[in-house]
């Protein structure tokens, strides 16, 4: 994946960007049983002028008929690894407001902060939050607008560098929205 920018062979797609100044993105699935898609399979990210990543689910089988990673508390983060030119740069992606264990799928959506998601690699903390009706919004710690939508349209901050752009079209392209995006209203 790192040495071309089209998807490994039998990948199932999921969804396809193009990119101003980044060219055409496609996230998508290597489910178990795939020759690159490990024991449990994974997530994918590869484009033509950004970083291949992959995220790896907590004990959760990837599958296409349950293709998207749920991020889990903190003690059960999902893993995420970026291949940039110097190597890889490891991190995780967990839902630090949930609890763990057992009571976690109680508590699920009773409250709005329990829909962050955080995302940790390499020394950099994103935070992915709903905004207004159907909107995302990503920080970077501390407080950088990386990216962010308004209706229809989604645009990266002046800030956002590629393994901005790499994380965050991964974790979008990876985790089911209600994982950020309250139910009833935002």
């Amino acid at each position: 994946m790192t040495d071309h920018a089209d998807p490994p062979a039998g990948t199932i797609v999921s969804v396809a960007w193009y990119l101003e100044g980044a060219g055409r993105v496609i996230g998508g699935l290597l489910p178990r049983g795939h020759p690159e898609g490990g024991a449990l399979g994974k997530r994918i990210l590869c484009g033509e002028s950004v970083w291949a990543a992959e995220m790896h689910p907590w004990e959760q089988e990837i599958s296409a008929e349950a293709d998207l990673v749920e991020p889990g508390p903190p003690g059960r983060p999902a893993r995420i690894v970026v291949r940039c030119p110097d190597g890889a740069v490891t991190g995780f992606v967990d839902q630090p407001g949930l609890p763990a264990g057992r009571l976690a799928r109680l508590t699920t959506g009773l409250r709005r902060d329990a829909r962050q998601v955080r995302v940790r690699a390499g020394g950099r903390v994103w935070w992915v939050r709903a905004s207004h009706m159907f909107g995302v919004r990503v920080t970077r710690d501390p407080g950088i607008l990386v990216y962010s939508t308004r209706g229809l349209h989604a645009e990266f901050g002046s800030a956002a560098d590629p393994l901005d752009v790499s994380v965050v079209l991964l974790t979008l392209a990876s985790i089911p929205s209600s994982a950020y995006a309250p139910i009833l209203g935002f």
